[in-house]
């Protein structure tokens, strides 16, 4: 699923609240968003270094074709 769709079924799920009158509380928003923000800030510090086994492999074999 790309950005833009996950972008469209967010502001769908939105505006199908807001029509049938459920508000969502503004200190539930800042939970969620911060939840989803810290998250996504895990998910990309692990893909992005070399913290685990596989990160290590691909780091060394960087450094034997000197692409580091």
């Amino acid at each position: 699923m790309d950005k833009a769709s996950i972008a469209r079924i967010i502001s769908l799920i939105v505006s199908l609240l807001t029509y049938f009158g459920i508000n969502v509380p503004e200190d539930v928003v800042e939970a969620a968003t911060g939840i989803v923000f810290g998250v996504l800030v895990l998910w990309a510090a692990y893909k992005n270094n070399y913290l685990f086994k596989k990160g290590h492999a691909q780091k060394l074999e960087l450094e034997k074709k000197g692409l580091n």
